[in-house]
């Protein structure tokens, strides 16, 4: 409660400094009117820029000087200026983005008379129309404040126009929605993925790529729209029109305008034709539904939008968009694993990972196998809790994946992979490359002998991990290189490359069902994969030349400490690092020997 107290003193000090600075160096009168005070801005005051003869207000926020104050435009001074950049619908002019600067707190005086020159310039240069460009930075800002909705889209925005599927749907947490996709599967699947219920009625929509839209504010009606587009995007008024044609009312068009390097996009709905006019005789109403002159059902959209309808009002939309490439640049580093499906053979805590970081790294398409149930025994290192015990691991993972990555799309085989093998052996070629992470030599062998006879033409990783992580293992097996994964195995089938001098030793197993198993903890398995992501990315990319093996080293020390032997090989390696290395082809290697 002291420290509590002491900042409250704190920021009362400042709060006292500010007033009396704005009071004695602008004249500042202290607002009263509870529309521009509350908690978070506990006094605003009014000042006059006399070169720009506007009135502005400037709110000080409760944990000043650690935040900006807000400034105001009020009235009539706002229906003056508005719009120009940056001045938003509620009056707010936006000096500064919190976001990308921070206010000095050593020097509050200073903040405030940065403030009142980054108002006043932005008034000046809006006023006299020298910052039209800055429109475009905040467009999705300029046209939201106009907008009625907010929608959904999974469309790609391209360079050329198309007709693209408007689906509604409602979700327990977002209510009644309304999502744009390429293609009504895609849609149906991203609103499945996602717990929504989709509703029964159909609706095409216009994807219309637009050179320009202009400034706000933004056309209002039909008319100004057909104006717009024919003053900054003629090109694409003949396809609005043939699409308007066609479609009956209300139509609703997605359209983009290009923003740098990519595009900003917003939605416009043309309404039902009804108009209703009243008569000067006895005040009679008249409802008008369709052209004149025309048979009733027939359209002719230029007409309807310059003569008969173009008064009509034209409702504005905003859009979020949830399209893979839009979250991946918006929520990660821009780069996108694009167009591959990947096998995940083993759903087990190592494959479960595996395919989460995948997900994560933007590959939307998975084959997953595996024939076991999630137990309560898997759940401290899988990715699946509690929640899934009792389901087969392919479809809690599918639900994992698919829920988290609604673009994602999950094909489940819950059976062993060499039953499914049998039944069909070439399986693992629909995906452009297979993890292999089921933890059991026969099975492994026998894909590697299926690559080496080119049944298996597509490349396998093959993933395990040793005890405690002290190490863990990925083989990168290409059919069309040498070397294969029975290589790194002597006659024994034991591994000539392991971290620990005889990991068996160390194999843990239950009493009663007498099942075995590899103690590891998930925190360490999580950088192993981490790491192993790098590695994956390089081969993906055509970096990995040759069949490789790569090894991950955990903590060595720790394995030391605990009286685990290091293998030979590894005695003067260190914890947390990787080694990778091409296979050697052995003369005596019987996966590979024709």
């Amino acid at each position: 409660m002291e420290d509590l107290r002491k900042l409250e003193e704190y920021y009362d000090g400042v709060l006292q400094l500010v007033t009396l600075h704005l009071i004695n160096s602008y004249g500042a009168v202290e607002e009263t009117d509870k529309e521009f005070n509350d908690r978070n801005y506990p006094k605003a005051f009014r000042i006059k820029l006399n070169e720009e003869s506007i009135e502005i207000i400037i709110a000080i926020p409760y944990n000043y000087p650690d935040s900006f104050p807000k400034v105001v435009i009020p009235e009539p001074y706002f229906s003056e200026l508005y719009p120009i950049p940056h001045l938003d619908a509620e009056q707010v002019l936006c000096t500064f983005d919190s976001d990308q600067a921070h206010p000095n707190a050593v020097d509050p005086i200073g903040v405030i008379k940065e403030i009142i020159q980054k108002a006043q310039q932005l008034i000046y240069t809006g006023k006299n129309k020298l910052n039209i460009t800055e429109y475009m930075d905040e467009f999705e800002s300029y046209w939201g404040q106009e907008s009625t909705n907010q929608y959904l889209s999974l469309i790609k925005l391209t360079d050329d126009p198309k007709i693209i599927e408007a689906i509604s749907f409602h979700h327990p947490s977002w209510g009644n929605q309304l999502l744009f996709a390429e293609s009504r599967v895609d849609g149906q699947r991203w609103i499945l993925q996602v717990g929504g219920k989709i509703y029964d009625k159909r609706k095409k929509a216009l994807y219309l790529p637009l050179q320009s839209i202009g400034i706000p504010p933004f056309p209002r009606n039909n008319r100004e729209l057909l104006q717009r587009l024919r003053s900054f995007s003629r090109d694409s008024l003949k396809t609005l029109l043939k699409f308007l044609d066609r479609d009956n009312r209300p139509s609703t068009i997605v359209f983009s305008i290009p923003y740098g390097s990519s595009k900003v996009i917003g939605v416009w709905e043309h309404g039902e034709n009804i108009l209703i006019s009243t008569s000067a005789f006895k005040g009679k109403k008249k409802k008008k539904t369709g052209l004149k002159g025309f048979r009733p059902g027939r359209k002719n959209a230029l007409l309807e939008l310059t003569r008969d309808f173009g008064d009509l009002k034209l409702l504005k939309h905003t859009i979020k968009r949830v399209d893979k490439d839009y979250l991946f640049i918006r929520g990660g580093d821009g780069n996108v694993e694009s167009g591959l499906r990947v096998g995940i053979v083993g759903c087990g805590s190592v494959g479960s990972h595996i395919a989460r970081s995948l997900a994560d790294i933007g590959v939307e398409e998975f084959l997953f196998v595996d024939k076991d149930i999630l137990t309560f025994d898997n759940i401290a290192r899988h990715v699946c809790g509690a929640s899934d015990v009792g389901k087969k691991k392919v479809d809690a993972l599918q639900k994992m994946i698919t829920s988290h990555f609604p673009n994602c799309e999950v094909a489940c085989y819950p059976e062993d992979i060499l039953k499914l093998l049998v039944s069909y052996e070439s399986i693992l070629n629909n995906c452009d490359f297979s993890v292999v992470a089921v933890g059991h030599l026969p099975t492994e062998f026998r894909i590697n002998k299926l690559i080496q006879e080119r049944i298996i033409e597509k490349p396998i990783l093959f993933v395990w991990v040793e005890p405690y992580l002290a190490g863990a293992h990925a083989v990168w097996v290409d059919p069309t290189k040498n070397g294969c994964f029975q290589c790194l195995f002597d006659e024994q089938h034991r591994f000539i490359q392991s971290v620990l001098f005889n990991p068996g030793e160390f194999t843990k197993r239950e009493a009663g069902c007498q099942s075995t198993f590899v103690p590891y903890g998930a925190l360490e398995l999580k950088r192993f994969i981490n790491d192993l992501m790098l590695f994956l990315r390089d081969a993906l990319s055509g970096n990995v030349q040759e069949n490789t093996i790569f090894t991950w080293l955990g903590n060595l020390k720790e394995q030391r400490l605990n009286k685990r032997k290091i293998s030979s090989m590894w005695v003067a390696a260190d914890s947390y690092s990787v080694r990778i290395r091409t296979i050697r082809e052995r003369t005596n290697c019987k996966g590979c020997s024709n």
